[in-house]
């Protein structure tokens, strides 16, 4: 995840590419390559029109609103891994027809998704190295949930505001952040912590 100084995800513009830089995407295009799956919430794929990508693209969703006109469904191909959504055996039962078509609808909870079966879902799929792209709402119910091994964080030397911000007001007893690397490149902070609970 990047964020600025103040704590906004994203620039003015409501997109994270606008505070992000040169060596963050680089660093951003090595973990994705490192992946085997890509973990990200609905509402960011909606917001930053997620494409396809080299590996299957997860994304968390409690209620299944995902237009069919995304670039994530337009843009695939044979080429690209099908993607999946994990969410809800409610939402599920109440998709529009053409979805599954689309995409791969996986039951994680009966009426929301439970973060924990989500994971063991992808790991049933041999989906063990999994990269979480967030957004917000996403990286707090992991941090809640104890599900998240490794925080990385790019701190972009910048002040926007007004947007939103790199968690959702919540409480994480139990956890410590053991940091493990920091690096910096044109006046961006690279910060990587491992997760722990007590």
């Amino acid at each position: 995840m990047v964020m600025t100084l103040d704590g906004s995800i994203a620039g003015s513009d409501g997109l994270s590419k606008s505070i992000s830089s040169t060596a963050d995407r680089a660093l951003f295009g090595q973990l994705r390559r490192a992946a085997e799956v890509i973990l990200v919430g609905a509402s960011t794929v909606r917001t930053e029109n997620y494409r396809p990508a080299p590996m299957p693209i997860a994304i968390v969703s409690n209620t299944l609103n995902l237009p069919a006109g995304l670039a994530l469904f337009a843009e695939a191909s044979g080429q690209t891994p099908r993607g999946m959504v994990l969410t809800s055996q409610v939402a599920i039962d109440a998709a529009p027809s053409d979805l599954a078509g689309r995409i791969d609808l996986i039951a994680c909870g009966a009426q929301k998704v439970d973060l924990r079966t989500a994971i063991d879902a992808l790991a049933a799929r041999g989906l063990m190295r999994i990269h979480c792209e967030g957004g917000p709402t996403l990286l707090t119910a992991l941090l809640e949930a104890n599900a998240l091994d490794e925080l990385l964080l790019t701190v972009s030397p910048v002040f926007v505001g007004s947007a939103a911000r790199l968690l959702s007001p919540s409480q994480f007893p139990g956890l410590t952040l053991q940091p493990q690397q920091v690096l910096t490149s044109d006046g961006s902070i690279f910060l990587r912590y491992l997760v722990t609970s007590e």
